[in-house]
């Protein structure tokens, strides 16, 4: 008995059934790489630090982003931040209050334009009111980008949503029974089970701020309060907390502080290596764009970015001028001269210049590295292991003498 001749059906085939799904299913098919689009925090270390990006990173449009910590560790700060440079952009901002912190008026002070076209305010704490306005105003957004109109670019805030209630809390309250509220849980994790995939298609950020708090266990530990739909839908999560800056323009009257040292941990990053860095925020001056580049100032790659601790001087054996690192000011070599620490975070010092010899060596410390970088160091590896295998036992080679990682990495 002949064999059945079996028939290729290509993949080809299953894309133009897919176009015919889509033409009467709400879904999108994306066909294209899409250029990435990313809002600066005002901090390029803080931008490194979420995207792996020094110059032009930050958040990326069409992702969700949390920010977490402590009350009066910089969470709405940081957001007002993002929105000020957002409408640098050409973004508006529509702006979710659920604290009642901020006013048209008072925005201003943050650098933030109040106009009707670039930014509007929404006052509510009802979980079931946002939810209702945030999901009708995609719906609508998404309704007319496939009709074919270009849509604006929007960015969100929602701030915070440790402060956000439900009707059912409230009801609860008039009847004077303190219950334990879950319907505020259920219907976050709905909403953003709801809206991620939306935001996306739409090309919109959105920046959710939360509280967190010590738990009561034995071991305290951080939590934050409004279930886990913000936790699986953000592309990062960074935990934010503070410790008092001193850089000695207290006055008496500064409650012996001139500011908060910040201290920004990412517990979750699909963008970028998680990681942990500080950066300063000043009472008088804000959020400093250069504040915790020092850290990759060092000696090492000095004759790169050539800016370090340490001074020039003739080196008595060659009589030639070499760089010694070491002391307390800052050598700028561009500029010929030492500076304090206090002097260092400036644009005539961090010129758009020395920002991208840095980026190379900030970049490979946050990104992940592509598989083919991986496979070029596991081919390493082997050759290395391998090459000592082949060697004879009598040569005194030892456990006490394997390879580590940092023998092959460095």
């Amino acid at each position: 008995m002949a064999k059945k001749e079996i028939k290729k059906f290509e993949f080809s085939k299953v894309g133009s059934i897919l176009d015919n799904i889509a033409k009467s299913v709400p879904i999108v098919l994306e066909k294209e790489v899409k250029e990435k689009k990313f809002i600066s925090t005002g901090n390029y270390l803080l931008d490194a630090a979420l995207s792996a990006r020094l110059v032009g990173g930050g958040i990326l449009g069409g992702r969700i982003f949390g920010l977490l910590g402590e009350s009066g560790a910089g969470k709405s700060f940081i957001a007002y931040s993002i929105c000020r440079s957002a409408q640098k952009d050409g973004y508006s901002v529509i702006y979710i209050d659920t604290e009642n912190s901020i006013d048209l008026d008072g925005i201003t002070n943050y650098g933030i334009d109040n106009s009707q076209d670039k930014f509007r305010l929404i006052r509510s704490n009802k979980v079931e009111d946002i939810n209702i306005a945030i999901t009708q105003l995609l719906d609508e957004l998404k309704e007319a980008k496939l009709g074919g109109y270009e849509i604006p670019k929007i960015m969100l805030v929602l701030d915070s949503i440790g402060m956000m209630s439900s009707n059912k809390e409230k009801e609860d309250l008039l009847k004077g029974a303190m219950k334990q509220d879950m319907t505020r849980a259920k219907g976050l994790n709905a909403l953003f089970r709801s809206i991620s995939s939306d935001l996306g298609f739409l090309d919109i950020p959105m920046v959710c701020c939360n509280h967190t708090y010590l738990s009561q266990d034995l071991f305290p530990k951080e939590i934050s309060k409004g279930g886990m739909g913000l936790v699986y839908s953000a592309s990062v999560l960074g935990f934010l907390s503070k410790s008092k800056l001193k850089n000695g323009e207290e006055d008496d009257m500064d409650l012996g502080q001139s500011g908060i040292s910040v201290l920004f941990k990412t517990q979750k990053n699909r963008l970028a290596k998680p990681k942990k860095i500080r950066f300063d925020i000043s009472f008088k001056n804000g959020l400093n764009k250069y504040s915790g580049l020092e850290n990759f100032c060092r000696p090492e790659f000095f004759d790169k970015i050539g800016i370090a601790k340490g001074k020039y001087e003739v080196d008595k054996s060659t009589g030639e001028m070499t760089f010694k690192p070491g002391g307390n000011f800052w050598y700028i070599s561009h500029l010929d001269r030492k500076v304090t620490t206090k002097n260092l975070f400036t644009q005539e010092i961090f010129t758009q210049e020395v920002l991208e010899k840095m980026a190379p060596i900030v970049n490979d410390y946050f990104r992940f590295k592509s598989l083919s970088e991986l496979e070029d160091s596991e081919n390493e590896f082997n050759k290395i292991i391998g090459d000592e295998e082949d060697e004879d036992d009598s040569n005194g080679f030892t456990d006490s003498d394997a390879l580590d990682a940092d023998d092959i990495f460095g």
